[in-house]
């Protein structure tokens, strides 16, 4: 395996990401496993034309301390991966790392589901680990909203991330709002103020001095003709 897939990223020149990704896969490795994913990030930093940082011991490198998850919640911490299981973990973690350069695949909720609930990935304490690494990597793409929401629900229910159910509410919520349905925003203007301006009614026309002159022309003609009879 390169260094980039011991640290579950694609090649890249990015200081911080590296260290990211190096600081989640510490969680998960131990022993012989620690020390690959150190070399593996000493030579990313190499290849990337960085200085290697000098290593300090610390305590918290093995997986099973109880430093917080990277995620920020309170949950507790889960229980302590062997090396298959952390080897698990890793390859799923690689497999979502693909399938998110893709942007086809991304958004595919059949492929999530086939990477994270083929077993043995899909029992408890590997989910809870593979859900804590992660959580750093997907949560950027719900941020700029590369994630339908098939996709975003599965990772709240199958995962747990709080903020992906809150993404998913706040979507149904936007989507059953009767009054943004522009047909409701229009119909707003038959109860009130209307600014196009109404047609004017046109006045009924007056028929008696048509009338009138009708009747006083038969009196004339009347006249007219007995005058003529008469002489």
């Amino acid at each position: 395996m390169t260094c980039w897939e011991v640290l579950g990223i694609s090649p890249t020149n990015d200081r911080d990401r590296i260290e990211q990704a190096y600081e989640s896969q510490k969680k998960f490795a131990a022993g012989d496993s620690l020390s690959d994913l150190d070399q593996a990030r000493d030579e990313a930093f190499r290849q990337a034309g960085f200085d290697v940082p000098q290593r300090t011991p610390d305590s918290g490198d093995a997986f099973g301390s109880t430093d917080e998850a990277p995620r920020g919640d309170s949950r507790p911490a889960g229980v302590a991966l062997n090396a298959e299981d952390q080897q698990v973990v890793r390859e799923v973690v690689i497999q979502v790392d693909a399938m998110l350069n893709d942007s086809y695949r991304r958004r595919d909720p059949q492929i999530w589901r086939a990477i994270l609930t083929e077993p043995p990935a899909d029992q408890d304490h590997i989910r809870e680990a593979v859900g804590d690494a992660l959580y750093p990597r997907v949560k950027p793409h719900l941020d700029e909203g590369e994630l339908p929401e098939p996709v975003v629900a599965f990772l709240a229910q199958w995962l747990g991330w709080p903020e992906f159910e809150a993404a998913v509410h706040n979507e149904n919520s936007s989507s059953n709002d009767p009054f943004d349905d522009p047909v409701h925003r229009g119909s707003s203007t038959d109860n009130g103020d209307d600014s196009q301006p109404r047609e004017k009614r046109q006045p009924m026309p007056n028929f008696w001095p048509a009338v009138i002159g009708w009747v006083a022309g038969l009196v004339i003609l009347t006249s007219v003709f007995s005058n003529l009879l008469g002489s």
